[in-house]
């Protein structure tokens, strides 16, 4: 009896068990944040490929606990949003709102509340070890959408629906529902039926999708113009009339190369005034005359105090026509409630008619979502535009996730895609 007594193992006490706990779910969690930062720079840049974004929901249902499933989306939005802490201190600290100190401790909250909240829903939604295969399939797509669309898609940036595009591009809407339907079936267990006949018909309509996919070109004598122009001082009337006479210049160098149809990056002419009216009232009529059509983006008043613009793109010369953004940059232009704000346009507004073409049009930051393209999943455009003004992040990798993110959007929805930008 003494003997069996003495070869007991002895109880744990509490501290002892909430040890162990925690140094497994640090085991869990290390695997997990390696695969979220592998997932987000193969998917994004400098990877570019959109496919392995499958490979998250993947290992978040496989994954045990929550803490790791947090941890693989936290450092999937983390590492895809790298650039928020530089772009925070570049944004504010050239419009001398806040020292480069300041900026740089306000990015690096955002970037890390961002993650947070956008890794929420997959935590909360997490399947657990004995769920089913409709449980997983709901709960990623519920997870996906509640990312992607507002409120919390008001930052849906890196969402994983953009595997939509790399399976099945062209297919508009059907290859949005197939691209959710792909991301689900990868999280069914490997010994659900219904997983391996899902996941063979995805695979099998992919391929189809993909050998009938023609890239669409680009319509003739259209020009997007890249500019190197910087920041737009618009305190001084000498600064605006020096900016005016730039994109005079290279409008006309344009039209001169044989365009028909020019397109200027976003906010490049900066907020529209009387007197910019009146510098510009030549060219516009000689335009009108030459059947050239003029795309530039512009901020449009539309209060004083306190201030309120949107930030529009203007077609004008032989057309006429205007699309304002639906939703500007949170912090930076969209500031509810501030002295000075953009305001959103309306998410139903039509497509732009330029030059007998009908063209969708994603300003800036709308690349990188994609609620607010949800036209172009049921009505395909002619042409997809982008403009953007990125002269505080034209050397980080977020400009090339940008890009990267409007041209998933142009490709799932079979329209040519014609970007301008300014650095």
């Amino acid at each position: 009896m003494l003997t069996v007594m003495q070869n007991s193992p002895l109880p744990l006490s509490p501290r002892s068990v909430i040890v162990r706990q925690a140094g497994t779910s640090l085991v869990h969690c290390l695997p997990a944040v390696a695969t979220g930062i592998m997932v987000a720079m193969l998917s994004w840049y400098p990877g570019h490929c959109a496919l392995m974004l499958i490979a998250l929901p993947a290992a978040w249902s496989r994954l045990r606990g929550r803490m790791a499933g947090f941890a693989v989306w936290a450092s999937y939005y983390l590492t895809g949003a790298r650039d928020i802490p530089v772009v925070c201190e570049r944004f504010f600290a050239g419009y001398n709102e806040l020292a480069p100190p300041v900026g740089l401790s306000l990015g690096i909250a955002f970037w890390l509340l961002q993650a947070i909240v956008l890794a929420l829903p997959w935590t909360l939604l997490k399947p657990g070890p004995a769920a089913s295969a409709m449980s997983c399939a709901w709960r990623t797509a519920l997870a996906a959408l509640v990312v992607t669309i507002p409120p919390i898609g008001i930052i849906g940036w890196l969402s994983p629906l953009h595997v939509a595009s790399a399976l099945y591009p062209g297919w508009q809407l059907a290859g949005m529902a197939f691209g959710i339907a792909a991301l689900c079936a990868v999280t069914m267990r490997q010994s659900s039926p219904a997983g391996w006949f899902a996941c063979g018909l995805l695979a099998a309509l992919s391929i189809c999708a993909h050998g009938l996919w023609v890239p669409p070109a680009a319509p003739a004598q259209w020009m997007a113009v890249n500019t190197a122009l910087g920041r737009f001082d618009q305190s001084r009337y000498p600064s605006l009339y020096k900016r005016t006479r730039q994109l005079r210049t290279i409008a006309h160098g344009a039209f001169a190369s044989g365009a028909s149809v020019v397109i200027l990056p976003e906010e490049i002419a900066g907020l529209w005034r009387p007197a910019m009216a009146l510098w510009w009232r030549t060219d516009i009529e000689h335009m009108r005359a030459a059947g050239q059509t003029l795309v530039i983006g512009v901020n449009l008043g539309v209060s004083t105090k306190p201030l309120r613009y949107t930030d529009s793109a203007v077609v004008t010369g032989a057309g006429r026509g205007r699309a304002d953004s639906r939703q500007p940059v949170p912090a930076a232009l969209w500031r509810p409630g501030g002295q000075t704000s953009a305001i959103r346009g309306d998410i139903s507004e039509p497509y732009l008619t330029i030059a007998g073409r009908r063209a969708a049009m994603s300003l800036c930051y709308e690349d990188l979502l994609w609620w607010p393209h949800w036209r172009t999943l049921l009505d395909r455009p002619d042409v997809v535009i982008s403009q953007s003004n990125g002269w505080f992040d034209a050397d980080l990798a977020l400009a090339r996730i940008q890009q990267q993110g409007i041209r998933s959007v142009a490709q799932l929805a079979g329209a040519p895609l014609l970007r301008a930008t300014n650095r």
